[in-house]
């Protein structure tokens, strides 16, 4: 098995970022995705070009925020405030309406894209704040634009329920929430229509990260972490993480625009889970296994 650990939300806050870098540091993390409207966007760019192995996509994100676009030019994306809507449900909603415009999210897509590599960065590949890269059909063939454009031919797609049913099949409980896992459902319905519609693209052959989103920590998920590190797999896994340190929300525009998730505590679980001395011990011995999307 092949295997990238890899961190969403970079440039998002100078905690998570630090959070990032460390595990970056430490050998731990092989991968990161750049929200390229996050308040800390321009720093985290600047910093990634000491980290040459650290492989950084694109977290293309039509979700939260204020969009790099001029509001007036991407109508369909945003609210009175010239926000985006902060809401995945409102977006599938305006997309089942037939009232979200594909040319507006690729024009987005685009300065996003071209925000890294303006700045000397060549991207390793796509993902999307909530996946909605996936979700919606106008963000896929915004994608599938994009790829050609720029010659990036790795997207994030997700394949998880075989390996959560791995996972359960050698005693490791995963007990995801409801929620959790009517969204993984949905997602995968949505990847395999996506695989579709983008055709020649690469992507790691299996995810995991949806079911167990918000959950980990230490020491209570050790033994499925390294449970997972020890599957017998025959392909590449993307194991996706939100890391970060503690962070004050700062001022009120920030949770306005970004809400307030983002700075939780579950970012600092996961980060003491993959600083463990169980979990980095068992990468000593597996280290052969760590890519980044630049190696698919």
């Amino acid at each position: 098995m092949k295997l990238i650990l890899h961190s969403d939300d970079f440039g998002l806050h100078k905690e998570i970022d630090r959070g990032i870098l460390d595990a970056a540091r430490k050998g731990i993390l092989t991968s990161t995705s750049l929200l390229a409207n996050g308040p800390v966007a321009e720093d985290a760019m600047e910093e990634a070009k000491s980290y040459p192995r650290l492989g950084v996509g694109v977290h293309l994100n039509i979700v939260r925020g204020r969009p790099l676009s001029d509001p007036s030019e991407i109508p369909s994306l945003v609210d009175r405030n010239g926000l985006f809507f902060n809401s995945t449900e409102k977006l599938l909603l305006r997309s089942l309406l037939g009232r979200l415009s594909p040319d507006e999210i690729y024009n987005e897509y685009r300065l996003q894209t071209l925000k890294l590599i303006k700045k000397g960065i060549t991207p390793t590949h796509f993902d999307g704040e909530k996946h909605t890269h996936l979700l919606l059909p106008e963000a896929v063939n915004a994608v599938k634009k994009l790829m050609k454009e720029f010659a990036i031919s790795k997207v994030r797609t997700i394949n998880e329920s075989p390996i959560n049913r791995r996972l359960i099949s050698s005693g490791i409980s995963l007990k995801g929430r409801l929620r959790q896992k009517l969204k993984l459902m949905f997602v995968e319905y949505r990847t395999r229509k996506a695989k579709g519609l983008l055709k020649d693209f690469k992507s790691p052959d299996f995810f995991f990260g949806v079911l167990v989103g918000g959950r980990l920590q230490y020491p209570g998920s050790i033994e499925m972490a390294l449970g997972l590190l020890e599957l017998d797999l025959k392909g590449t896994l993307e194991w996706m993480f939100h890391i970060g340190y503690p962070a004050d929300l700062g001022a009120p525009e920030y949770k306005k625009n970004f809400g307030t998730f983002f700075l939780s505590k579950t970012r600092e679980e996961e980060l003491k889970l993959l600083f463990s001395k169980e979990f980095v011990d068992k990468l000593k011995h597996n280290r052969h296994q760590l890519i980044s999307y630049r190696e698919l």
